[in-house]
């Protein structure tokens, strides 16, 4: 049975979706009901949407994104959606598809005005020439992680301005007005990073999972190597006493984790290699101070400053 549909059964809210479906199909009224599937998307949708709309977040801040559990109530979300904001380059894969097919909410389907992608136009890193799933959890269009860019909340908000303002054309003037305002945050905050990673250049680091590749580019961060033995894949005893070896021949190293990844085990590789482990957010909301996406950024460079020894972003 398809997991959404026995989602439904379980919360009884199968006979609810014809209703669903027509409320969907009718024309918005008052503010634009926009779902995003981070909290990083519904944060700089409200900045620049404002009074003209209404955001709510799939996700909660602190999750593994390849494997969020489709709930009932993002169901309900979705078929009264005017909006949907996704990241794209298939990251939501394993929840989204099958909770648009249920929601049977023609506004917000992939080609719709409805329907936001903000990884269009963006220069994806790790595009394979050939996607096996030998190599583990690969995307096939390149590594999603765009949010993590400290450059990526000047593209998702572009991306999120033309999505409303096709949505509610009406609103065009309000929308640029405000995501101009929230431009000059972008400037402000960007010159604080730019200050705070000036030194980071060639400092090494290790991943769990590859998703802080982006931000690994945009400060000339060494990737030593990942803990994962493959992307999506656990490591294995083998793997581990490999990484450690490289991690202390590589001399200083920051293990850089997300807070669905950081257990036990991440404690122990560090202690073995003489490294540090530092829990970064991986998404909006579900770190203190890191409740939008400047938020987020700023905590991410403000703890990687103190694990490289450096002066911290002042806010």
């Amino acid at each position: 049975m398809n997991l959404v549909r026995h989602l439904l059964l379980c919360a009884g809210l199968t006979a609810a979706l014809p209703a669903l479906s027509q409320e969907a199909a009718g024309a918005a009224t008052g503010p634009l009901r926009v779902v995003a599937t981070l909290p990083d998307l519904a944060d700089i949708t409200a900045r620049i949407g404002g009074e003209r709309v209404q955001v709510q977040s799939l996700t909660r801040g602190r999750e593994d994104l390849h494997h969020v559990v489709a709930r009932p109530s993002h169901l309900v979300a979705l078929s009264r959606a005017d909006v949907l904001v996704q990241v794209g380059l298939s990251l939501e894969m394993g929840f989204l598809p099958g909770l648009l097919e249920n929601a049977r909410n023609p506004r917000i389907r992939p080609g719709q005005p409805g329907f936001v992608n903000v990884s269009v136009g963006w220069d994806p890193l790790g595009v394979p020439e050939v996607v096996t799933r030998k190599d583990g959890d690969v995307h096939p269009d390149g590594n999603p992680h765009l949010n993590l860019d400290p450059a990526g909340g000047r593209h998702i908000a572009a991306r999120i301005l033309a999505g409303l303002t096709a949505a509610d054309p009406q609103g065009r003037a309000y929308f640029e007005a405000r995501a101009a305002e929230y431009g000059k945050e972008l400037d402000a905050a960007e010159a604080r990073w730019a200050a705070a990673a000036k030194a980071w250049a060639g400092r090494k680091i290790v991943v769990y999972h590859k998703e802080y590749d982006y931000l690994a580019r945009r400060y000339g961060l060494e990737i030593v190597g990942s803990i994962e033995s493959k992307p999506g894949i656990p490591p294995t005893p083998g793997h581990v006493a490999r990484l450690v070896e490289a991690m202390r021949a590589a001399g200083p190293v920051v293990i850089l984790t997300a807070a669905w990844s950081n257990g036990r085990e991440l404690a122990e590789i560090g202690k073995a290699a003489g490294a540090t482990v530092v829990e970064l957010p991986n998404q909006g909301g579900g770190t203190p101070g890191a409740e939008t996406w400047i938020g987020m950024q700023d905590v991410i460079h403000e703890r990687l400053a103190r694990a490289f020894g450096s002066e911290p972003p002042k806010r």
